[in-house]
């Protein structure tokens, strides 16, 4: 039997003459696969297999073959895909549930349209274009394959408030709703103060981060505390200035009033609350 081992002549390994090139291959791939495996040479058990192209594996006696999987050691400790995204931060979440400026502006389209028409008509011609603009914006978010939640939102807000005013049979009560809303709104942030679960804290946690036992934690509560009265403020302003003008049953006034107090108004208590909440928690956190 021919001996096919290398035998090295100086500072040269060299191979046999007869030694093919194919079974010089077949040598190094079975060698590579035994050390892949991690068998020791010579084990009776792997005698005689050969690796094939593709990283799987042949035995000599023509069995079937077995795959090879390689996975190097660095990869176990490489964190997932997902693991790399980094979370969204409380202006993005927050971006999110409003819908963005798109979203602002659509919610605010309905009622520019009311004013607008109820001025130039009366209040059904005005009802019925309130209603059809919120209809088309849902209409145009469906066809285009995008969230359709805040238009719904929409959608479903004015048509109560469009019922409301066509039963009653008055302009300004299109803007009942809104009102009430704005009522609730303040007495809900007042009242959460009162019995010291800041409503505020419970919709930060919601959305960000923030200790468990939040409520424990008097900088935090009290924080959260000034923010909702912030929030209480602003729900009252908005309510007594449209509560007056329905009194002087004043629609247009009324309409451009809510316009006016509606997003800059919010939006001005939701940067001061990010603000303030963010350096609550930074600071109790270094305690």
């Amino acid at each position: 039997m021919t001996d096919h081992r290398a035998r090295p002549t100086g500072d040269r390994t060299e191979l046999p003459a007869d030694l093919s090139t194919d079974r010089v291959a077949d040598v190094i791939a079975e060698e590579a696969a035994e050390l892949i495996a991690d068998v020791p040479p010579g084990d009776p058990g792997t005698y005689g297999r050969h690796a094939a192209p593709g990283g799987g594996e042949v035995h000599a006696d023509g069995g079937s073959p077995r795959r090879v999987r390689i996975i190097p050691p660095e990869a176990a400790d490489e964190p997932a895909a997902d693991d790399d995204e980094e979370p969204l931060s409380i202006a993005d979440q927050v971006r999110e549930q409003l819908g963005g400026i798109r979203g602002l502006v659509e919610s605010s389209l309905p009622v520019l349209v009311f004013i607008l028409v109820n001025m130039a008509t009366s209040l059904k011609p005005a009802l019925w274009a309130a209603v059809g603009s919120a209809v088309l914006i849902a209409g145009y978010r469906l066809l285009r394959k995008d969230s359709v939640r805040h238009a719904l939102n929409g959608l479903f807000a004015v048509g109560i408030a469009a019922l409301i005013a066509a039963r009653t049979g008055q302009a300004e009560d299109f803007y009942l709703l809104n009102i009430a809303r704005n009522t609730g709104g303040a007495l809900l942030c007042a009242g959460s103060v009162l019995i010291r679960r800041p409503v505020i804290g419970y919709a930060w946690r919601f959305i960000a981060e923030i200790p468990a036992e939040w409520r424990e934690r008097r900088p935090i509560l009290r924080a959260f505390s000034l923010i909702s009265l912030v929030w209480a403020l602003m729900f009252a302003i908005r309510a007594a200035v449209q509560i007056y003008l329905w009194l002087q049953h004043n629609a247009n006034a009324l309409g451009w009033a809510s316009l006016a107090m509606g997003w800059p108004m919010f939006g001005a208590c939701l940067l001061f609350t990010v603000w303030y909440g963010r350096k609550a928690i930074a600071a109790d956190s270094v305690r």
